[in-house]
């Protein structure tokens, strides 16, 4: 039996939003990895170069001012782009992402950066025409109705301004990874399987969460046979079928992954003037790093930013096939 098949019959999984499913339980949902929030710069780090052209991405893309983050996770892009803007309020379904948020903004000293709580699916709390422009980074996809929550962002944007969006288009796991896992240790004693479904010509992924009373260690040399790392084919019905009495938790949660394409057509249907698929200043920063001899490079922040950010304001205005980089700019 496939194992999709038998999860559904015999566990009855509870279905549930993304906020729920898992961004409730995870004390930091970036593993304490964003520089600048979690970790000082380094300059020598291609990843942390791509995180700052990323927020330079946003930032020039939006034009500062007063901001809208959805989905801000621990407080990205938010927190980064709050010393260039008026003030960023960052809106999140899960209420533990919020009270992170919050926490890393005192911790950071930063005072122009608010969160909230709003349900997902939920209208946004604000008037019409009240922010000069939307982040919303890998965060539309989560929501139970994506084309809902680009409408909001369309009334909340004021005439002229900016929606800078990245997205997760399933064509990425396309020849393998169609189905997939993802194993989460949540304490010595207690871990969480996801598995992935993703059907990408329909643009939809169902993921399926069990939680084991037993550790992520213990779960992999059971399912891997003797290997170190747990991959979907290891995953069998038969071994589900022994591990059953330690599941203490089964849920789904289904979303919707609209492409590029979709995005470029919803987003005229709700009427924005001018929609523009563009290159990333995160992926041309972390090319730039790649280029750039160690010798030549900058070594701190401020030159980074120095070198960074002009470049980046550049880049987001080049337009790129839909698809080729998840990043896209609708315009009021």
């Amino acid at each position: 039996m496939d194992v999709f098949r038998w999860i559904r019959q015999e566990l009855t999984p509870k279905p549930t939003l993304s906020g729920e499913f898992i961004y409730d339980v995870m004390a930091s949902q970036s593993g304490y990895s964003l520089p600048i929030i979690y970790q000082p710069f380094d300059a020598n780090k291609s990843w942390h170069w791509r995180e700052r052209g990323a927020a330079f991405d946003f930032l020039a893309s939006t034009g500062g001012g007063r901001l809208l983050d959805f989905g801000p996770g621990d407080g990205w892009p938010s927190l980064i782009v709050a010393p260039y803007a008026d003030t960023v309020i960052g809106v999140d379904g899960s209420a533990r992402r919020v009270e992170v948020c919050t926490a890393n903004a005192r911790r950071l000293g930063i005072t122009n950066a608010h969160f909230l709580q709003v349900a997902a699916g939920a209208p946004l709390p604000f008037e019409e025409a009240s922010f000069d422009g939307v982040m919303a980074a890998s965060s539309v996809e989560q929501t139970p109705d994506p084309k809902a929550a680009l409408r909001e962002f369309y009334r909340v944007l004021k005439p002229g301004g900016r929606l800078r969006i990245s997205y997760e288009a399933l064509s990425r796991y396309r020849n393998g990874q169609e189905r997939d896992l993802w194993l989460w240790e949540i304490d010595a004693a207690a871990c969480r399987l996801i598995l992935y479904d993703r059907d990408i010509a329909g643009e939809r992924a169902e993921q399926y969460g069990l939680t084991f009373k037993i550790s992520g260690a213990e779960l992999t040399k059971i399912f891997a046979d003797g290997a170190d790392f747990l991959t979907f084919d290891k995953i069998t019905v038969r071994d589900l079928e022994a591990l059953r009495a330690a599941i203490t938790d089964a849920r789904v949660c289904t979303l919707t992954h609209p492409s590029g394409a979709t995005l470029v057509e919803w987003l005229h249907e709700i009427n924005f003037s001018a929609v523009l698929p563009t290159h990333s200043g995160a992926d041309f920063a972390e090319r730039l790093f790649d280029r750039l001899p160690a010798g030549e490079r900058p070594q701190d922040q401020a030159g980074v930013d120095t070198v960074l950010r002009p470049s980046v304001e550049i880049v987001v205005q080049m337009a790129a096939p839909v698809g080729l980089d998840p990043m896209m700019t609708a315009v009021k």
